[in-house]
């Protein structure tokens, strides 16, 4: 390693890489001089993503939740070299409200993608990692969501809890292995939809920035980057945690 940021000679598989945290995350680990590997349902977003990096990249189109395309991912990883890293970013938050109006139709589709999803990538992953006996590294994407009581997204919010107990489980279970575990919990990040919602929703705007202790929301940087941090050998003793990036918000609760 150049220096312990640098991810380069490490492969890394990112879901839900076509846009948003996940996209930003590929910049990030590209620059960093990491291979990746792109996982979204979306082919062409995904393929201007992968287009626009400076590094290897392979793409892969599918839904997270199918066993095959995360096996998929794993194998076309291989071509790039060991896989050394896994970011569970895809996520979905489709239905918003109150706990008594959440169809089990809404908690099926939440718990599927949010939950189902990053705990088969870490199946298929996980052998691979310790086959190599590199170690490596397991990014899974929480939210302030399971810190807080956000009102009308209880099955989003529950699964955000839940990714970060699998992901002490997992810093336990592959801390043997040199495999470290960690969640990133972002605050409001301006998105390509969150954005949008901004535009439109002034007050909503105001609302979120005056949600935060330093007066504006976070940029997509300002989440890839902290990502590549945990990715890297300068969080080598870091494991199991859940990583705030929030600007303050919780800290002013």
């Amino acid at each position: 390693m150049d220096t312990p940021f640098s991810l380069e000679g490490r492969v890394v598989i990112i879901t839900g890489a076509s846009r948003g945290i996940g996209a930003g995350t590929a910049r990030a680990v590209s620059q960093s001089g990491g291979s990746v590997v792109l996982v979204a349902r979306s082919a062409d977003d995904l393929q201007a993503v992968a287009d626009s990096l400076p590094g290897p990249n392979r793409v892969v189109v599918g839904a997270v939740e199918d066993p095959a395309v995360q096996a998929e991912a794993v194998a076309v990883a291989a071509e790039l070299g060991d896989l050394w890293g896994l970011v569970n970013n895809a996520g979905i938050s489709p239905a918003y409200a109150p706990t008594a109006e959440t169809t089990d139709d809404d908690w099926d589709q939440i718990l599927t993608v949010n939950l189902r999803a990053a705990a088969g990538f870490a199946r298929a992953a996980l052998p691979a990692m310790v086959a190599a006996g590199k170690g490596g590294r397991i990014v899974n994407l929480s939210s302030i969501a399971a810190f807080a009581g956000l009102p009308n997204l209880v099955a989003y919010n529950a699964t955000k809890a839940a990714l970060d107990a699998m992901t002490r489980t997992m810093a336990v279970e592959y801390g043997p292995s040199g495999i470290n575990v960690n969640s990133i919990a972002p605050g409001t990040i301006t998105t390509e939809m969150v954005q949008q919602m901004m535009d439109t929703n002034p007050a909503l705007a105001e609302k979120f920035v005056s949600k935060t202790t330093i007066g504006r929301v976070g940029t997509v940087g300002e989440t890839a980057w902290p990502i590549v941090f945990l990715l890297s050998d300068a969080a080598g003793f870091m494991t199991g945690q859940v990583m705030l990036v929030d600007g303050g918000r919780l800290a002013a609760a």
